[in-house]
């Protein structure tokens, strides 16, 4: 599914994983899930990784979708109920280096409109170096604008409708869709039996240098313990670090290579090698 919006660390390649990992009532399609039943992302970023789920998921499940970020939260509330007035932005838009200082200096601030909130969220990212939006060191094409990667060059109208239309299309096909703001503590305490979340928290090493709304290590390890305690089933991804493997040395923890586009050495894409973190004894995902 082609993206909304550039985001660091996109996790679409676990897509299959976690397709692997849904339990039975969010993939069965021949009878409705239970009426509690939900599909749960507290760090949904650019949804690149939960779209491509929600695609194969039994259409009777409930959906919640939730990121700290106000900017990301204002885009998917705006890709679901006013996708048109967001490509109204998106058509009348000019890229320029100034749009992006000011955007990125303003990441964070209301304007007063939801939509366009939204909208400066997905320009912004849009217009920065790997996708790093308020994090990045500057706009595409740098202080110059020259050679063939300049401030307008990931700036296609056409290709960005059809990825917000795709994503609007996704999201409607179930009838309860719930997009939230909150603390991912917030989230997670609401969950029960017949819930199934995906977890990808900002890098525990990297995260303040990639992510405006990162966690300390302090809210690392509530997460770990809310976590768990939770009823509801989970998948979680991280850096692998020290910090991880001592958070989660309860769970099961699994190895993954992933080569992410924002990172490149020597004219590669680099590979990260990445946890993936299941409960003890959690079946559907092959962990060692």
């Amino acid at each position: 599914m082609p993206a909304v919006i550039r985001y660091p660390g996109s996790k679409a390649k676990l897509a299959s994983m976690l397709r692997q990992a849904m339990p039975d009532w969010m993939r069965n399609e021949l009878r409705a899930a239970p009426p509690d039943a939900w599909y749960v992302e507290p760090f949904f970023g650019s949804g690149s990784a939960g779209l491509e789920v929600l695609e194969h998921a039994s259409k009777s499940i409930r959906v919640w979708v939730n990121d700290a970020d106000p900017g990301i939260y204002a885009l998917w509330q705006s890709v679901v109920h006013e996708a048109d007035k967001l490509l109204g932005y998106v058509w009348d838009f000019e890229p320029t280096t100034d749009a992006f200082h000011e955007f990125k200096a303003d990441d964070g601030k209301s304007t007063g409109c939801l939509v366009r909130d939204g909208f400066r969220k997905l320009a912004l990212h849009r217009l920065s170096v790997s996708g790093f939006g308020r994090m990045s060191g500057g706009p595409l094409g740098g202080r110059s604008q020259r050679g063939q990667c300049t401030i307008g060059s990931r700036w296609n109208p056409a290709a960005i409708q059809h990825a917000i239309f795709n994503a609007q299309e996704t999201f409607r096909q179930f009838e309860h869709v719930r997009i939230s703001n909150l603390h991912v503590r917030d989230v997670i305490r609401q969950l029960g039996g017949n819930c199934f979340a995906y977890l990808d928290p900002p890098y525990f090493v990297k995260g303040s240098q990639l992510y405006a709304y990162s966690m300390s290590d302090a809210e690392h390890l509530e997460l770990a313990a809310l976590l768990r305690e939770t009823a509801a089933d989970w998948l979680l991804s991280y850096d692998d670090c020290p910090q991880a493997r001592e958070f989660y040395s309860w769970a099961s923890i699994r190895e993954v290579e992933i080569r992410y586009s924002n990172a490149v050495t020597s004219g590669r894409r680099a590979l990260s090698r990445e946890l993936v973190i299941v409960p003890p004894g959690r079946g559907g995902v092959e962990v060692s």
